[in-house]
This record gives structure tokens, C-alpha cells and sequence, in this order.
């Protein structure tokens, strides 16, 4: 479709299927900002734009804008538009209609706590499109994404008036926030076994193992905390959350003791090396950067009477607060309502309701 580019005074257009390429010495930008409107219905083609999807699509407009430190790109849209691509890229569109609308909700309600608390401000924009935020636009959108979108429309979860935060993550490990696995001896009964009751025990994300050898772990605290813990000699979780999650992990060593505070933090610390995260399925995790998840316990390894390593046998995949994805497909695939998941991770006390 046609489309033209707008900048300080100046506008030119443009015929259908025209390109521009764009440099941070291109002499469009001596008129400031740039901003691509379509004259009719279509999308905007980025071809070097690396995503899942080859060649993405965009509709609504693109600002662009040059900084010190490169192109900005701002995608305006409307959010009902920005959710059609939101949901593929974040859950798969093969799973059923009532787990992709629990999804469409969640991202909704996510994006729209964004737009109140202006996190990306500084950019001119309301979210950005990675998993810092969610991730938008990797996959384009389906025709499953789009019914689930419209089927929801509006729809947001609240509770006492305010919008949910409505976080989400891959597979859970069967623990739900309701539950009391702060004890280590509760979580790791837990853990070592599974339960019917469970939606994601057919997953193989549901139950994981890796070993860390003392050189590895030897190797990561010289990265992280360089001159302060030495050899190691110890690995124990210090505190856990009522879910079961890790929240303190104190190393000890040579040279002194500390204390790693928060999921992420721990999860880097402990993010696999060459040594592989072994799926309940026997197959091998892809590298992931991170350790699958903070639900895991610990056992230390020795060889010859000398400790040699730490075994953690684990579950689960993402950082656990909200609504796993994976389980939502299994309820779904049992019958369960789009309505009846949200109540189901998110509690029996908020309300789904359509605030348009």
C-alpha cells in the first residue's frame, strides 16, 4: 500500500511495495524524527530485522528516531492489534482456543500496567518487544491469535478494583503459591516425585537434573563475586519462598561466605555451562543461559570421600509467579474454560470482566 514519511516540515510519499533504507548518516534525519504512515490498510516490512518470523510485519505506524547510540524504532498500533502479535509469540497457536484466550487476558491486563507505570518512558513508548516486557512480534499473527484476541476483547482480571498483574512462564513444577514449601524438607518431598493432580506432569520441563562439578562452580564465583568466596565447600538454599522457590542461596568457601538474594540472581549463578539440564523425558534442555528455574534442591557429590560437585534436581521452567503456559494447554485440553485457568493461577478472589 502507499505510505509516506514525515518528518520536521517535510513529507514525501510513496508507492506500494517502495523501499527505504535507513543509516545513521542518511540525510533524512537532518529534519529530525521520521515517522512511516500507511495511506491505506497495510504493514510495513522490515527485512533485517531478526525474528522467528522472516521478514516481520507491522501495522499501525513507525516512528524512528536517532540517538548516540543507534535507531530507536517505535511501533503505534492499537493494543487489541499489538495482542494479535503478542499471543503467537509468546504461547504457541496449535494449543487450544481457551489456553491462547487465558493467554490474550494476561497479556491484555500485562500491557496495559505497563502503559500506567510509563517503564519505557525514556523511549517514548509503553513497552519494549522483548522478554523484558513480553515478546511482540516474533511470530506473526495467526488466525488462532486473533480469535482468541477478539473472543476476549476488553476482557482484564482485577482485583479490589486494580488491574492484576498478570505475570506468566512456561511450565510450573506442580507447586502453587497456595501451597506451604518454604520448609525444605516439605519441598523436597514435593520434588521428588509427581502427583495426578499436577497439569504439567507430562511436560518434560516438569522434573529436571543437573551436575555442577566444584570447578565449574569454583569458575562462577570468580566471575560473580571475584576475591570473595574462593574454593567452594558449600551450597545450600538459605530461604525459600511459600511456593517452594529459592530466594537466598548462601555459597561457602575458602575465602568467605555469601549470600545471593532473588530468582534471577540465582538462576544466573547457577546458569549450566557445558554440563547438561537432563529433561524427566531423558532428553537434553537446549542451552537456555539460565538455570531452567529456582525450584530445586541440592545434593552435594563426592568422590573418594572428597566433594566433587552438586547434584540439583529440579523442576519446572521460568520464574513461577502466575499462570504456567503449559498448564493452561493441559487444563484446556481437559475442558476447562479460558475463565476457569485465570481463576486457577490467579485465585477465586479477582474478577474477569470486559473494561472497554
Amino acid at each position: 500500500m502507499p505510505f509516506r514519511v514525515s518528518g520536521q516540515g517535510t513529507e514525501r510519499h510513496y508507492q506500494a511495495g517502495e523501499q527505504v533504507e535507513l543509516t545513521m548518516q542518511s540525510n533524512e534525519f537532518l529534519q529530525g524524527d521520521l515517522v512511516f504512515t500507511m495511506e491505506e490498510d497495510g504493514v510495513f516490512q522490515l527485512p533485517y530485522l531478526k525474528r522467528a518470523a522472516e521478514c516481520p510485519s507491522y501495522e499501525g505506524s513507525l516512528h524512528v528516531e536517532k540517538r548516540e547510540e543507534g535507531l530507536i524504532l517505535i511501533n503505534t498500533l492499537p493494543l487489541e492489534t499489538y495482542l494479535c502479535y503478542v499471543v503467537p509469540s509468546e504461547m504457541p497457536s496449535s494449543y487450544p482456543i481457551e489456553a491462547l484466550k487465558a493467554q490474550a487476558v494476561c497479556a491484555r491486563c500485562y500491557a496495559m500496567l505497563q502503559m500506567e507505570n510509563s517503564r519505557c518512558e525514556e523511549f517514548g513508548a509503553d513497552l519494549d518487544d522483548s522478554v523484558s516486557y513480553q515478546v511482540y512480534n516474533n511470530i506473526g499473527k495467526t488466525d488462532a491469535a486473533v480469535q482468541a484476541v477478539q473472543q476476549t476483547a476488553g476482557m482484564v482480571i482485577k482485583e479490589d478494583g486494580q488491574i492484576e498483574n498478570t505475570l506468566y512462564y512456561s511450565t510450573s513444577c506442580g507447586l502453587r503459591m497456595e501451597e506451604e514449601a518454604s520448609n525444605e524438607a516439605v519441598f523436597c518431598a514435593a520434588m521428588s516425585g509427581s502427583r495426578a493432580s499436577d497439569a504439567e506432569r507430562e511436560e518434560s520441563w516438569y522434573r529436571w537434573n543437573t551436575l555442577f562439578s566444584t570447578e565449574e562452580l569454583n569458575a562462577a564465583a570468580e566471575t560473580f563475586y571475584p576475591g570473595q568466596i574462593g574454593q567452594i565447600l558449600s551450597l545450600n538454599v538459605l530461604k525459600r519462598l511459600e511456593n517452594g522457590r529459592a530466594e537466598v542461596l548462601q555459597v561457602t568457601g575458602t575465602l568467605g561466605t555469601v549470600a545471593i538474594e532473588g530468582e534471577y540472581a540465582i538462576r544466573q549463578f547457577l546458569r549450566p555451562g557445558d554440563q547438561a539440564v537432563i529433561l524427566q523425558d531423558g532428553s537434553r534442555a537446549p542451552s537456555l543461559g539460565l538455570l531452567p528455574s529456582a525450584f530445586f534442591y541440592i545434593t552435594p557429590q563426592y568422590q573418594g570421600g572428597v566433594l566433587s560437585g552438586f547434584l540439583l534436581n529440579g523442576g519446572g521452567y521460568g520464574h513461577g509467579d502466575g499462570m504456567s503456559q503449559n498448564g493452561a494447554k493441559h487444563l484446556a485440553e481437559e475442558g476447562w474454560s479460558c475463565q476457569e485457568i485465570l481463576k486457577y493461577y490467579y485465585g477465586d478472589g479477582v474478577e474477569i470482566i470486559c473494561d472497554t
